[in-house]
């Protein structure tokens, strides 16, 4: 269904692996511009404090072992934003294409015209390294880097 110029679109936004100054420029573009936030549980309020006053938050994030937001929930309050004409920012820890639902989440907007844009984050990993002082990868001792899940699909 093609893209209507009069419904919102939905952000998806990596909010990097924790402290604000470690944002994109571009995320924290996204935040300061929000009308709607969905966020994970993984970001923290230094960050949720830079949406304007009169955003609309809600708290998206999923947990092991705890009940969560199943993922249709998600998709539908996504759209149901966009479709009051909002723009919605989908915030999420670290880099929505890793480990993110990002692929789920622009699949199920796009068959429903709602435009979408993807912003990369700071993933974790890369930033657990610098803070520690060692690269992902080195000549002389690291030629690849691997980036794995221990699951595939639950469903929710």
């Amino acid at each position: 269904m093609p893209h209507d110029p009069s419904t919102g679109c939905v952000l998806l936004v990596g909010a990097g692996p924790g402290p604000a100054d470690l944002l994109t420029v571009r995320a924290l573009r996204a935040v300061e511009t929000a009308q709607a936030l969905l966020y994970d549980a993984l970001v923290g309020a230094e960050i949720l404090d830079l949406a304007p006053a009169g955003c609309i938050r809600i708290q998206t994030g999923k947990r092991a072992g705890r009940t969560s937001m199943k993922q249709e929930t998600i998709n539908r309050l996504m759209l149901r934003l966009a479709r009051r004409g909002l723009r919605v920012v989908r915030l999420k820890g670290g880099d929505p294409s890793i480990f993110g639902r990002v692929g789920e989440e622009c699949a199920f907007l796009h068959a429903h015209g709602v435009a979408t844009e993807i912003v990369p984050g700071v993933t974790a990993a890369s930033a657990a390294a610098a803070q520690f002082g060692f690269p992902l990868t080195h000549r002389d001792a690291a030629r690849r880097l691997l980036i794995a899940t221990a699951t595939v699909s639950s469903g929710d």
